[in-house]
């Protein structure tokens, strides 16, 4: 059996696509009369031909021809009441297809017969399970894998159903799982008329700010019943994983470049407004503006008020800004955010003009921290040995490298002890060795006044023997 046939059988298809089936509750005794009645087209006569005039064909007077009075008692009987559904069946047209098909016509009872009625008579209507036996083996009614559209209208087109029964429709399991919501959209897209037996366009309107730009939900019909009901049911955004990064809050622009339909699913330009005021990005004029009567989308809390001069022209020169301190940036803004931009590679120039000249005196007074952009021992080593700056003796008589400092060979000794680490990233051994050595030139002692000669050589004679023809007097090897 191909599962998309139709298979309601019990419910006929009405003029304008408004659907009828049988209540709930017979009111009819159907048991008793099983030996008067032996086809159900007796009562049912439009069920084979497709009149829905016709679907009950007995009436009272039908009924009176043996509830007379006299033979027997008169009933009151004005037959079932048909309710409005969104099932979509053609008795006569489920026939044609098993024909089709080769396969065996179903009698009456291979759907209305409840599960273990022995009786002929014993009917009710139809349910989903029995459906499912031919065109979907193994699958529950809700199921995700299920096509709804096999059996169910378009929501929109089941114009008889009432407000509260839209209401009372399941919701499956599957639209509570963890996650859902993120991935819906790809099923809405892939699977779009089993979205639309359940929602239309209002349904996505209270969420998606652009609903009217995704192709998806444009296509779907609109539908006051169901605007009614989501009128006063809020949105729904939940925080995506990308947006709980550390370093989302100044990285997320570059996101919001590459694609910005995605971020117009729940934010508005108000979104930016939050923060970024009258200066807000580019980017931000292609998302939708909250609708006064619609979603509003995420709500930011306001950010303290923006400074002066923070308006849609101050991104493009804001370096001037940050040069002279006016505003304080560091009263809003971490390094990191700077970094993001301007790492040296994508977008250079997180200094002023001419910084080069000047920078060893910033870089001694460590007012810049120069570690957040570079690696200090191997980007400086490669520029001062590069352009010969290191060997070059200033007007202090001083390497050009220490010059922040006049009195610098008088005083770096005390930053060797301190962190030698640092000094060998430009000098090697004999760097020290020209001063330092008692075998040749100035023959100047690196040792301090408490230096223990002794507690040296026991660690290593080696190293004495570096700058010494000997060992000192009193030390043995």
């Amino acid at each position: 059996m191909r599962r998309w046939i139709p298979v309601f059988a019990g419910v006929v298809l009405l003029g304008g696509g408004a659907l009828l089936s049988w209540p709930r509750e017979d009111g009819f005794p159907h048991r008793a009369h099983e030996g008067l009645f032996p086809t159900c087209e007796g009562c049912h006569r439009g069920v084979a031909t497709g009149d829905t005039s016709a679907i009950v064909s007995i009436d009272p007077d039908g009924c009176a021809s043996c509830h007379d009075g006299t033979e027997l008692e008169r009933v009151e009987w004005e037959g079932p009441e048909l309710r409005p559904t969104n099932l979509e069946f053609s008795h006569p047209e489920h026939e044609s297809e098993l024909e089709r098909e080769g396969e065996r016509a179903l009698d009456c009872t291979g759907c209305h017969r409840p599960p273990g009625a022995e009786i002929r008579m014993a009917v009710g209507p139809p349910r989903p399970e029995t459906c499912f036996e031919c065109h979907a083996p193994g699958a529950e009614h809700y199921a995700m894998e299920v096509d709804c559209s096999t059996c169910h209208l378009p929501l929109a087109a089941a114009t008889g159903l009432p407000v509260e029964r839209i209401a009372g429709i399941p919701e499956p399991s599957s639209h509570g799982e963890s996650g859902f919501l993120f991935a819906h959209g790809g099923r809405a897209v892939e699977e779009a008329a089993d979205c639309a037996v359940c929602h239309t366009r209002d349904s996505c309107e209270r969420c998606h700010l652009n609903a009217a730009d995704v192709p998806a939900i444009a296509r779907l019909p609109g539908d006051p019943r169901v605007a009614t009901l989501v009128a006063e049911k809020p949105g729904e955004w939940p925080e995506p994983e990308s947006h709980q990064r550390e370093d989302w809050p100044w990285t997320h622009e570059e996101a919001a470049i590459e694609e910005i339909a995605e971020c117009a699913n729940c934010h508005a330009r108000s979104s930016c407004a939050a923060c970024h005021g009258e200066g807000q990005p580019r980017i931000a004029s292609r998302l939708p503006e909250a609708q006064v009567a619609g979603p509003a989308g995420v709500r930011i809390a306001e950010a303290e008020a923006m400074p002066v001069g923070h308006n849609e022209t101050f991104f493009d020169r804001h370096a001037t800004a940050a040069t002279i301190g006016v505003p304080d940036c560091a009263s809003c803004h971490e390094e990191k955010e700077c970094i993001a931009c301007h790492d040296g590679v994508d977008r250079p120039g997180f200094h002023p003009l001419a910084f080069v000249v000047d920078h060893g005196a910033e870089a001694f007074a460590n007012r810049t921290e120069c570690e957040a952009c570079h690696a200090r021992e191997a980007f400086c080593r490669d520029c001062h040995t590069g352009v010969n700056v290191a060997s070059r003796l200033g007007r202090s008589g001083v390497t050009a490298y220490h010059d922040a400092q006049p009195d610098w060979l008088l005083a770096h000794g005390q930053a060797a002890r301190q962190n030698l680490e640092t000094c060998v990233s430009c000098h090697q051994e004999d760097s020290c060795l020209r001063c330092h050595s008692a075998r040749s030139g100035w023959r100047v002692s690196p040792h301090g006044p408490d230096f223990d000669p002794g507690h040296a050589a026991d660690k290593s004679t080696q190293s004495c023997g570096v700058c010494h023809f000997g060992l000192p007097e009193g030390i043995e090897p």
